[in-house]
C-alpha cells in the first residue's frame, strides 16, 4: 500500500495524493498514540479506509479503498519499506520446514538486522529510518508488556471453545497472576476495531465442562468396574 511500479520496474510513491496521505496518517497517528489498537480504533471511529492497488484480474492496478484492520497496519508500520529501505530476506525459506509439492511452505520471519540485503534511502520514502526504527522499538515495548499470561496456564478449555455469536475461536485471558480467567471473543474487536462481541467469567465454564466429563465416563467406568469384579472373582475360585 502506498506505492507502485512502473512499467519500468521503478518503485514510486502512489500517485493518488489521497493514498499518500492516509499512509502518512498511519505513522503520524501511531507518532500520537504509540499503540496499534490506538492507531486502528482512530481509523475506524472516523470511517477511514486504507488504499489498495487491485493486483489481478481485469480492474488490476485500480485503486480500491477496503476496511482498514491490524494486520495491514502491523505490516505498514514493520515494513522497511515505507523507511525508503530496499530489503531482501525478511521471509528466507527453512529447508527442514518445506513440504513436499507445496513451494510456499517453509517461510520464516528473519530477525531485524538478519536480512540478507539492506539498501537504506533507495526507494521513496514516508518517515525516515531513525523513525522507523522508534516505531520497531516502540512496538516490541508493546508486545512485551501486553504478553499476559503463558498459554499453558489452568484454562481447560484453551483454544477449544467457539463462540456462539460469530463462530469465531475464543481467546484465553489470564488475571491476578492467573488466578483470573475469562474466555473472550475479541477477534473482530483487534483486527477490525468493532466491539468486543462477548466475554464470560472461565471458572464456572471449566467447573461445569469438568463435572459433564466425569458424568460421561461414569457408565464406562461402572462396566470397568464389573469386569474387574469378575476377573477378581475367576482367580479366587481357581
Amino acid at each position: 500500500m502506498g506505492y507502485i511500479r512502473r512499467p519500468s520496474g521503478e518503485v514510486i510513491k502512489d500517485p493518488d495524493e489521497q493514498a499518500q496521505d492516509t499512509i502518512e496518517m498511519v505513522f503520524n497517528l501511531f507518532k500520537r498514540y504509540g499503540t496499534l489498537n490506538a492507531v486502528l480504533q482512530h481509523f475506524v471511529r472516523n470511517g477511514i479506509q486504507m488504499p489498495n492497488r487491485v493486483r489481478s484480474g481485469p480492474a488490476k492496478g485500480e485503486l480500491k479503498w477496503v476496511r482498514p484492520n491490524r494486520p495491514t497496519l502491523s505490516n505498514i508500520l514493520h515494513n522497511p519499506i515505507y523507511a525508503g529501505a530496499y530489503v531482501y530476506g525478511r521471509r528466507p525459506t527453512v529447508t527442514k520446514k518445506k513440504k513436499p509439492e507445496r513451494p510456499s511452505t517453509g517461510r520464516a520471519v528473519a530477525m531485524f538486522g538478519q536480512w540478507e540485503v539492506l539498501l537504506k534511502d533507495h526507494l521513496p520514502s514516508y518517515i525516515t529510518w531513525d523513525q522507523f526504527e522508534k516505531n520497531r522499538c516502540q512496538l516490541e515495548s508493546n508486545t512485551i508488556q501486553g504478553t499476559g499470561a503463558p498459554r499453558n496456564g489452568p484454562s481447560l478449555l484453551s483454544g477449544l471453545l467457539i463462540c456462539g455469536r460469530c463462530g469465531m475461536r475464543m481467546s484465553t485471558q489470564y488475571s491476578n497472576n492467573g488466578n483470573g480467567l475469562r474466555y473472550n471473543c475479541s477477534r473482530l474487536m483487534v483486527d477490525y476495531g468493532e466491539p468486543l462481541c462477548q466475554s464470560l467469567v472461565g471458572e464456572p465454564l471449566d467447573e461445569l465442562t469438568t463435572i459433564l466429563v466425569f458424568q460421561s465416563l461414569e457408565p464406562a467406568a461402572w462396566r470397568l468396574v464389573s469386569r474387574l469384579q469378575k476377573i477378581l472373582s475367576l482367580n479366587a475360585v481357581k
